[in-house]
């Protein structure tokens, strides 16, 4: 059963001509339809970007107030069942609280040497992990831990910890990215892989003047 003709085009329209209030209403209806879809287009494409970065700013700024962080940076035998070293550490002020050479049980490889510029002469006399474990710790005590690549550095601290049979620092849940913060205040995302571009630290490969960088 039909409420109209369906053959008549004409039994299908409005017998009454809306009222200009009608028609007000139905066009300020449409311009917030259309308003809503320009806004989800242009979130979708770039919108989201300028609120994560209002967002990283935000964070920074928080991290200005309280003075329970300190800034961590190693150097290393490589990626993978690499060992420490050199680490630094430097406290809210910008102030040295560690920065050292590491003795690594294993050699450092010429193509990492390259790279952050350690050699195996350099560290010769250098105090092992288990030496510099203590004034980490120390360093690293009730505080909040702020690293530029916490998920290549956390594992590396925890690899020494396990492999010298020292306490693991638990710095998962009390450490934060700095990474991961400052790609998001760049915004450099990657529509192909969905996360943004990582930035590359100012400083060179060694670990104090990566954290001056940082800071």
């Amino acid at each position: 059963m039909f409420l109209y003709d369906i053959n008549n085009p004409e039994a299908c329209r409005s017998k009454r001509k809306p009222s200009p209030k009608q028609l007000e209403t139905l066009a300020a209806n449409r311009l917030k339809a259309k308003i809503k879809r320009d806004y989800r287009e242009w979130y979708r494409e770039v919108g989201f970007i300028k609120k994560d970065r209002v967002s990283a700013v935000l964070w920074a700024r928080e991290q200005l107030s309280p003075n329970d962080w300190v800034i961590l940076d190693t150097e290393t035998t490589g990626l993978y069942d690499a060992e420490i070293v050199e680490i630094a550490i430097i406290n809210h002020l910008g102030e040295m609280l560690l920065d050292t050479l590491i003795k690594p049980s294993i050699v450092i490889p010429p193509e990492v040497t390259e790279i952050h510029g350690i050699s195996d002469a350099m560290v010769v006399d250098a105090p092992t992990f288990p030496e510099v474990y203590p004034h980490i710790d120390v360093a690293l005590k009730d505080k909040r831990v702020l690293i530029y690549n916490s998920a290549f550095d956390i594992p590396i601290l925890n690899y020494c910890c396990r492999l010298h049979t020292l306490p693991i620092l638990k710095l998962a849940k009390r450490s934060d990215c700095l990474m991961e913060w400052v790609a998001q205040w760049a915004g450099n995302w990657s529509y192909y892989h969905s996360y943004y571009r990582y930035v590359p630290l100012n400083g060179g490969h060694r670990a104090l003047l990566r954290l001056h960088g940082c800071f």
